[in-house]
């Protein structure tokens, strides 16, 4: 039996041991922390390597340029990522090659590979499996592939690839049938560009929304939300007819075409079914209808619109009711009830549409139209929209003209037109309680009022009055 004296030597013992190999496992890491001090630029290019980018989401939406509506995607888990621009979207020519299971004819394939990675490839799905489509489209230059469901039931692509067989770089998507049908009626017409946009929740709150700012200007900046109806008569760039407000549903506003005018229809032609009225299929086939909106007719405006595409037109005009102060986007309660709708749909005023009905060309037959885009005008009637109730207003009526001139100022900036005024003017009278005399002197000053009740240089109605004066030139066509 060892004495107590050996018992404690061997414990010191023991103790100088074990810090002896805590300290000889640590020495590298420390050696390595301090052997070369970090700089800031070292510490920047390391933050750098680590900040993982945004994952890319299993599902997302096709923005067109010039689109009413987005169409909703579901991507693969198996090819490379999603293109980060904008495209084109390529439909081939031959119905045999609908499929996409083999290599478009020479031609075909010199018009995808010239478009330098930015045409996407649509085919049907069928035939021949996911992996083979998308390595066909890969093989010939695709940006993406598009595979357009049978139905209106959407999966996304599935393959499990070979490692002998290499890579698959670019992304496999699946549409529902009726996108892939608006979007085959519009190719018909002209080229269709859009972006591929991923799309990432967040549960609290819950929203959806892309993962770069780039993607986000692209979905605000794209959609053609409102616009310009011009005449379109020969040695005439265009007069302003009118203005539109877009639905939130439909196909793709094409803006570099025109379209005849044709008779429009009252609310109980409107509402007569299209299936069983075949003889004047050929009086409305290419052109845009102007039809009632509402209920009028006995059937529901979206009957009329269904109704419309059946009868082979282009496009529908939806004129707004007498009594419609306010335009507003025609919509439908659930987004996938218009999926069949493959046509643009537009909303105009009760005066824009009287106009239409009685115009005629210089021959006088039915006039030609086009349409431009300026999303100012969705904005502008969102502004008379928001000021329509009277809690928008300050609560002495007083201080509602200088809100008024902010409002007039704003509304012209953004493209509005007399109509807009109108509806403001209404909303000043009847829901604010202002008078016409107050309206006259705000809306229409003559030179000894501007005088009389000039206000300083850096108050901001004259910022205003001052923008609509320089922009004036640029807004009115």
């Amino acid at each position: 039996m060892k004495s107590p004296a050996s018992l404690l030597l061997l414990l010191v013992l023991s103790l100088s041991s074990i810090a002896s190999n805590c300290q000889e496992e640590s020495s590298p890491t420390t050696e390595v922390a301090t052997s070369e001090p970090a700089t800031l630029d070292t510490a920047a290019s390391e933050a750098e390597i680590f900040v993982p980018e945004p994952k890319e989401a299993s599902w997302g939406r096709i923005y067109l340029r010039n689109g009413l509506s987005p169409i909703q995607y579901f991507r693969d888990a198996f090819g490379g990522p999603m293109t980060p621009h904008e495209v084109s979207f390529y439909f081939p020519k031959r119905d045999e090659d609908r499929f996409g299971c083999e290599l478009l004819p020479d031609p075909e394939q010199l018009e995808v590979e010239a478009a330098n990675r930015s045409a996407v490839l649509v085919v049907v799905r069928g035939e021949c499996t996911f992996e083979r489509k998308a390595r066909l489209a890969d093989q010939m230059g695709a940006a993406a592939l598009v595979v357009v469901s049978p139905t209106d039931d959407v999966t996304a692509p599935v393959a499990a690839l070979n490692d002998e067989d290499g890579e698959i770089s670019i992304a496999s998507v699946m549409i529902r049938r009726t996108g892939g049908d608006m979007l085959r009626a519009v190719a018909k017409q002209m080229t269709i560009y859009g972006r591929l946009i991923p799309m990432t929740c967040e549960r609290k709150p819950y929203t959806c929304k892309p993962r770069f700012e780039v993607e986000e200007d692209y979905m605000e900046t794209s959609p053609a939300r409102s616009g310009l109806v011009l005449s379109m008569e020969e040695d005439d760039d265009g007069t302003r007819l009118g203005s539109f407000l877009a639905a939130t549903y439909g196909s793709v506003l094409p803006t570099r075409m025109s379209f005849p005018l044709a008779a429009p229809l009252d609310g109980s032609q409107a509402c007569t079914d299209a299936t069983e009225d075949t003889a004047t299929h050929s009086e409305f086939s290419g052109k845009a209808l102007l039809l009632p909106a509402g209920d009028a007719g006995q059937c529901s405006e979206f009957e009329k619109i269904c109704n419309a595409q059946r009868r082979g037109a282009s496009m529908v005009l939806l004129m707004q009711r007498d009594n419609a102060t306010v335009m507003t986007h025609p919509g439908v309660e659930v987004s996938w009830y218009a999926y069949n709708i493959t046509i643009p749909v537009l909303a105009v005023s009760s005066n824009t549409g009287a106009n239409l009905a009685s115009l005629k060309d210089k021959q006088g037959e039915a006039a030609s139209l086009s349409f431009a885009v300026s999303n100012g005008i969705a904005d502008a009637w969102e502004l008379v929209m928001k000021h329509s109730q009277r809690s928008a207003w300050p609560k002495r009526l007083k201080r509602c003209s200088k809100t008024l001139a902010q409002l007039l100022g704003q509304i012209h900036g953004l493209g509005g037109d007399d109509e807009m005024k109108a509806a403001l003017q209404n909303v000043f009278i009847n829901v604010v309680g202002g008078s016409l005399q107050e309206w006259e002197k705000i809306a229409h000053p003559d030179e000894d009022a501007e005088d009389l009740h000039k206000v300083p240089e850096d108050s901001s109605s004259e910022k205003i009055i001052q923008g609509v004066k320089k922009s004036q030139a640029r807004d009115e066509l």
